[in-house]
């Protein structure tokens, strides 16, 4: 097995300083550090440090709400690894009742960006702030990705499209070894089913216990003194009946999987619609006004030559 790469302390806060830089300011600071690292003859820092990329605007106030807002971020985060126990066993009860509570994560997150990247004077346009919004939804559903907005080196948002896991090549600083920076201490979510908080006691899911605790309940019950050659084992016929039920509902939820897999394309599908009419609408909102601009221009200008011309007038009206 290959020894696991050593990150320097100079590596690593140049990450720290580089990821919280505003984006305008990324290179200039980069190379600074890279001469700062080869004067100090720290060469792979220097080669490693030059490598590292320049995150966009979305991703950047992503990074600076990790280190200023680490409280919304991990809630974030804990909520995803709950959201996605429950997926992996099933439960539609439990997912709905978080619905409200990941609307308001989500929008707390975008908000915790919103407001880090004001405090550094700048504004997160519509479409950055959607981005941002995308990044929060993808940490809920992939703990990859959570894990990768928990560092503060994402390089670009990340988005999920509903199934599989989320993309994040390019999308967040490496070193040459493949090793992601974790920087800031305490910003990581709790792993799914990691946590002892909302677990009952008893066997746990995937045990021997848990298992032979889960054929009992399949198994007849039995009443008190009866002997074991009394008792009464399911028959082909039961067990075959018992699995078809249990292949309809699989079935219904795959379908049910689906149906909502294809309202959210089609709620994306309007949203890019609306968000380009409002785009061309903005950009005739911006052409009247220039029009109303010119007009009241030509208007002044027309009234400066009727003003001249009434006097040239008069005078004329005066010399006959």
């Amino acid at each position: 097995m290959p020894e696991p790469e050593v990150v320097t302390d100079r590596l690593a806060t140049a990450m720290q300083s580089l990821y919280a830089a505003a984006p305008d300011e990324f290179m200039a600071a980069r190379s600074a550090l890279v001469a700062a690292a080869k004067a100090a003859g720290d060469t792979p820092a220097a080669t490693e440090i030059g490598k590292l990329r320049k995150p966009g605007l979305a991703a950047w106030a992503v990074n600076l709400a990790a280190r200023v807002a680490p409280d919304v971020v991990a809630s974030l985060t804990d909520l995803g690894s709950r959201m996605r126990a429950a997926q992996s066993r099933m439960d539609a009860g439990a997912l709905t009742a978080v619905r409200g509570e990941r609307d308001a994560a989500v929008d707390a997150f975008v908000r915790a960006a919103s407001d880090a990247a004001g405090q550094s004077g700048r504004t997160l346009s519509t479409a950055a702030l959607q981005d941002v919004r995308a990044t929060a939804i993808a940490a809920l559903a992939d703990e990859r990705a959570a894990a990768a907005v928990t560092s503060g080196q994402l390089t670009r948002a990340l988005s999920y499209s509903g199934f599989g896991e989320v993309d994040l090549a390019e999308a967040v600083a490496r070193t040459a070894g493949g090793a992601i920076l974790t920087i800031l201490p305490g910003g990581r979510g709790r792993r799914a089913g990691g946590g002892d908080a909302g677990r009952a006691s008893g066997p746990e899911e995937g045990t021997e216990e848990g298992a032979q605790e889960g054929a009992d309940d399949l198994a007849p019950d039995r009443g008190a003194g009866e002997d074991d050659e009394a008792e009464e084992v399911p028959s082909a016929e039961q067990l075959e009946e018992a699995l078809a039920l249990a292949e309809r509902r699989l079935a219904d939820a795959q379908a049910a999987v689906e149906t909502a897999r294809e309202r959210a394309q089609d709620t994306r599908e309007r949203l890019a619609v609306v968000e380009r009419q409002l785009a061309k609408a903005r950009e005739a909102d911006e052409r009247a006004l220039e029009a109303v601009t010119d007009a009241v221009r030509a208007r002044k200008q027309a009234e400066a030559t009727r003003h001249t011309a009434r006097q040239a007038l008069d005078e004329a009206s005066g010399r006959d």
